[in-house]
């Protein structure tokens, strides 16, 4: 499990999520790295909310407890949930190829008609 941070330039609160993540190499020079978010609960007292991935159903079968560190607890971070991020990572003779395919559910955006505009 992975906890990752990051701040958008543009955002006031920092945003994080927490994930399962695995690494597969699916041939020679092929390699896929996979994040999922599952049911953890971080004790973040701004969001409560119950999660459920809507992408890969078994992931909903994962669920723990965090010791989450007091930013979280006291709800200064918003709080994502990575449905599927998977990475696609080829070696070829002179060059890597990457490709990324995500599914995120941003909590703190779903409010804004400007974002679910975007993204539609």
């Amino acid at each position: 499990m992975v906890q990752q941070r990051f701040r958008n330039l543009f955002e006031l609160p920092q945003k994080y999520f927490y994930a399962l993540a695995a690494k597969f190499e699916i041939s020679e020079n092929t390699t896929v790295i996979v994040y999922v978010s599952a049911n953890i609960n971080d004790h973040n007292r701004a969001d409560k909310k119950f999660y459920k991935n809507t992408i890969l159903e078994s992931a909903n079968l994962f669920k723990t407890e965090v010791n989450s560190e007091i930013d979280i607890r006291s709800g200064e971070l918003k709080k994502l949930f990575i449905n599927l991020l998977g990475f696609f990572i080829k070696k070829e003779d002179e060059h890597v190829d990457l490709t990324c395919v995500s599914s995120i559910y941003d909590v703190s955006n779903a409010k804004n008609p400007f974002t679910k505009m975007c993204r539609a």
